[in-house]
């Protein structure tokens, strides 16, 4: 999808010249694949999570068949069949769940986890788990994150967002909404499936962004039962220099977060802090600076 609004950073090279008149034909640079775990309900409530969290996943074109590779060998680790859809729920207490997310650390992506704590949320409508506000949102909030870091990769991007396929009435033309009202996106030059709705039984990709999802939620909400780095100090005193930090302590399931923090989107001092962990809602974000002072090296 090419911008209008940042045409510095998405005008098109010399070498896609040829497929302008065509864009149905123009190939994908990139593919983003979209799931989150979790659910919008009321987090007081009996079998509701704590929070929902989403994940991108953006992988080029041409290192798509090795990161469906890496999903295959996760599967082929843990038993479960190459045709089977794989759910992180299916890892969460598996025995060999290090070994198969210790595999993901060969990954050839970018990704943004975005995880929101519900109980923190304010707005009526967000909070309201009928008018379905909240999922549609988490759907379309982390493309700005994304867009900045792949702009400065390299010109000439076009890549193809794929969600997996949302159940709910009316959803799927929401978040088709929220992406048609952004003005960099060129939707008149677009191929008509650069935006897919599809089932992760189909996707090795969207299976991939169910785990990343899956393990940022589980560490995100273990994060809720342990005393944090006295992060919001440092961020008032713009200082780095607390205990945790000085001694490299464990803050939480650190493990989780080790694997994919190489893999997340990062601003140009090489910090993931709130461009690929972007923690929700507004005010929060500051408490966990800690994943660049504990986690970058």
């Amino acid at each position: 999808m090419t911008g209008q609004a940042s045409r510095n950073c998405w005008q098109v090279s010399p070498d896609w010249k040829k497929w302008d008149k065509m864009p149905d034909l123009r190939p994908f640079t990139h593919r983003i694949y979209v799931d989150f775990s979790g659910d919008d309900g009321d987090p007081g409530t009996i079998g509701a999570s704590k929070s929902i969290c989403i994940a991108w996943v953006m992988s080029r074109e041409e290192d798509i068949s090795h990161n469906e590779s890496v999903v295959l060998e996760i599967k082929k680790l843990i038993g479960c069949k190459r045709s089977a859809n794989l759910k992180y729920v299916s890892l969460k207490r598996h025995k060999f769940k290090k070994e198969a997310l210790t595999l993901l650390t060969q990954l050839k992506a970018s990704i943004v986890v975005v995880p929101v704590l519900k109980e923190m949320i304010k707005e009526e409508q967000l909070r309201d788990p009928q008018t379905k506000l909240l999922v549609d949102l988490i759907h379309y909030f982390p493309l700005d994150r994304l867009i900045r870091g792949i702009s400065r990769e390299s010109t000439g991007i076009y890549f193809q967002l794929v969600f997996d396929q949302v159940g709910w009435k009316g959803c799927k033309e929401a978040i088709e909404n929220l992406f048609k009202q952004d003005k960099r996106l060129d939707w008149k030059n677009a191929r008509k499936d650069w935006l897919l709705f599809t089932k992760s039984g189909n996707s090795l990709m969207l299976q991939l962004a169910d785990i990343v999802a899956g393990m940022s939620r589980e560490y995100f909400e273990d994060l809720q039962l342990i005393t944090l780095p006295p992060c919001n100090v440092c961020w008032i005193k713009r200082t780095n220099t607390c205990a945790f930090k000085r001694k490299r302590e464990a803050v939480g399931k650190a493990s989780l977060l080790k694997i994919i923090y190489p893999m997340l989107a990062k601003n140009e001092r090489g910090d993931a802090w709130d461009v690929g962990f972007v923690v929700r809602p507004p005010g929060l974000n500051t408490r966990y600076l800690f994943v660049d002072c504990l986690f970058k090296k």
